[in-house]
């Protein structure tokens, strides 16, 4: 950085914090994140005329109906604006590098996952002193939605501005997530670096972990119920073989809906949508899958009645989020904080019960036939709103 461009971020940045504007600090992970800029050469790529971001902003607009849009990428030091479309010409020069401190977007990287909504910056607690600082433009209304790269790290954001206070219904939320992931992929693509990542897994050593990050997918866990009870009054070898039935059932419906199996253990049961080929509909699929096995561990159970046994209850939880899929050990795995919700989600659900979490709820169609539970303490998660799945329109 020249020496007169930095003496004008040290202005900047002491008139923000002289406004009342605060600056991120102590950020985790914030080294590794750097580094990850760094391997993809981004800050000095220029890509402000490439006309596959040009039509990615305009789209952005055109999606959500704001006026401007600007894909930024976030250093240690600076928020530099790659890509952008609505700006006039001046506005487009002031954008091009400002100080990381006097940005709404550095906010997005407190909670790098998720997408950051300011219907009133005038009233967010965070940006209300924003309009203090000499200069500032006329936000009034932001959306900074992560752009992610495979190895999950945040580089930046798909940022949205408009003058006027307003609001972003779910399918544009959606929309700019999808956005977002494609500017990923291009800038990966464009960036000169041969990642490990592409080549090969199943040359990986049996000691390696390689995974690739999907901002959106369905995690469903199923569960038996009392199965430690189940286990004391069953001789080992009919368990397996009744384990074996359910699970080859299972089997059957999570390719049917075009899932993918992660894993069993024990008498639990994990399936994921939206991977890796990351699908649409993925949240619709699982929650299909997630009938179905009610349905069929209820026909199970009658052939089992007419055995004289006795019957097998189940559990079924499903949640919506990002997470980490790949190979651990040479087996297909997933990780993130998605996946624990979607476990809680099982377990604190009932017998015989779908439970989905609200995010999920939001893809599906209104008809869709719920109980809403209200807000259900998740054992490490606190209370979070879920709804039992009764039917699909």
């Amino acid at each position: 950085m020249s020496f007169l461009k930095e003496r004008f971020h040290s202005l900047m940045s002491s008139q923000a914090i002289k406004a009342g504007l605060e600056p991120v600090k102590n950020l985790a992970g914030e080294s590794d994140r750097l580094l990850e800029i760094n391997r993809l050469d981004l800050i000095d790529k220029d890509v402000s005329n490439d006309r596959h971001l040009n039509n990615v902003t305009e789209l952005a607009c055109y999606l959500t109906n704001k006026p401007q849009c600007t894909i930024n990428l976030l250093t240690d030091k600076s928020q530099l604006s790659k890509n952008n479309h609505g700006f006039s010409i001046p506005e487009k020069i002031m954008l091009k590098e400002l100080p990381r401190d006097i940005s709404i977007c550095q906010y997005v990287l407190e909670v790098p996952k998720e997408q950051l909504i300011i219907e009133n910056v005038k009233e967010y607690d965070k940006t209300k002193n924003f309009h203090k600082m000499p200069m500032a433009p006329n936000i009034q209304f932001y959306a900074g939605t992560p752009i992610i790269t495979t190895r999950g790290f945040t580089v930046g954001t798909l940022c949205l501005m408009d003058k006027t206070p307003g609001k972003l219904d779910h399918n544009q939320k959606e929309g700019l997530r999808l956005l977002s992931d494609q500017i990923s992929s291009f800038l990966e693509l464009t960036s000169n670096v041969i990642d490990s990542d592409n080549s090969d897994k199943n040359e990986k050593s049996s000691s390696s972990m390689e995974g690739s990050y999907y901002s959106s997918a369905t995690i469903l866990f199923t569960d038996f119920v009392g199965f430690t009870k189940i286990t004391e009054n069953i001789e080992p070898g009919e368990l397996i073989e009744t384990l074996d039935e359910f699970f080859i059932s299972f089997d059957q419906i999570i390719g049917n809906h075009g899932l993918k199996k992660v894993k069993t253990i024990g008498d639990s049961y994990m399936a994921v949508g939206g991977v890796p080929e990351g699908r649409k509909g993925h949240a619709i699929d699982a929650c299909k899958a997630g009938l179905d096995i009610l349905q069929i561990v209820n026909a199970l159970n009658i052939k089992r009645k007419v055995l004289n046994q006795l019957p097998w209850e189940i559990r079924v939880g499903i949640h919506t989020g990002p997470i980490i899929a790949g190979f651990s050990n040479g087996n297909f795995d997933i990780w993130g904080d998605a996946v624990n919700i979607s476990s809680r989600l099982e377990s604190s659900s009932e017998a015989g019960k779908v439970q989905i979490s609200n995010t999920t709820r939001k893809f599906l169609d209104p008809s869709a036939g719920l109980t809403d539970r209200g807000f259900v303490d998740l054992k490490n998660k606190g209370k979070m709103q879920t709804f039992f799945l009764n039917s699909l329109a």
